[in-house]
Parts: C-alpha cells; structure tokens; sequence
C-alpha cells in the first residue's frame, strides 16, 4: 500500500502523529490516573493501617496530594470531589476515635459522644468513598 501527501512525497512523522493521535484517543490523562492512584491508596491505608495515629498521618496526606491532583474528566473531578470529603470525614471519625480511647476513661458522657460521632463520620466516610470509587470504576471492599 503506498500512502501519498503533498505530491508523491510520503511524511512519515505525519502518519506517525496521526496514528498517536488516535490510539490515544479515549485514554486517560495523567491527573486522572493520579486521582485514582490517590483514592486506591487511601482505601488501601484505610484497611489496613490499626494505629490510628498513623492513619491520621497518611490520610492526611493523602488528602493534601488529592487536592493537588488536577483531574481532566468530568467523572475523575466529581470522584476527586467525593474522595476529599470522604477521607476528611474518615479524619473526623479517626479523631473522635482517639478521643474515646485517649481521653474519655471513665467519662461515660464524653465517650458516648466520641463514639457516635466517630460512628457519624465513618458512615459519612464509606458513602462518600463508596461513590468516589465507582465514579472511578475501583472494585474492592470499601
């Protein structure tokens, strides 16, 4: 097969921009892998870090790079947007946790509070995180 462009000279960069253009059409961009990236990792933390303490520490780092994450797509920006809310809601829930445990010793008032609003924002957490995940298409257990 023989292609011609402007007369009988073939431009091969040409073909081979246009072929790139197309085969990275429907892809996504590097702010929306890093969205994902970001929300898989804090699931991840979420699991399987116990220390509450630690937790507290990467989530909010993972909270400060989701926000410095520039998602392209529609989806990725609504998932970005889920994601914060819902790590920042899981902050406020690790908090009252450690409140209860660190604080409440005896203060059965003050630990009853800690628990339900430990129990507010992790439920709060698991929606908003639930969503974030599908906006992203990320399967597990949240």
């Amino acid at each position: 097969m023989r292609v011609q462009a402007l007369g009988e000279r073939v431009y091969p960069a040409v073909i081979c921009a246009s072929v790139a253009l197309v085969a990275g059409c429907g892809s996504s961009s590097a702010g929306d892998k890093a969205v994902t990236r970001d929300v898989r990792r804090g699931l991840v933390e979420i699991r399987a870090v116990h220390d509450r303490k630690l937790l507290q520490a990467k989530l909010t780092a993972i909270v400060s790079r989701l926000k410095s994450d520039a998602a392209a797509s529609r989806d990725a920006k609504r998932a970005r947007t889920l994601a914060i809310r819902g790590f920042e809601a899981k902050l406020t829930s690790v908090k009252a946790e450690r409140e209860f445990y660190e604080n409440d010793s005896g203060q059965v008032a003050e630990a009853t509070i800690d628990a339900a609003r430990a129990d507010k924002y992790r439920t709060r957490a698991d929606a908003l995180l639930g969503q974030a995940a599908a906006k992203l298409g990320v399967t597990g257990r949240i």
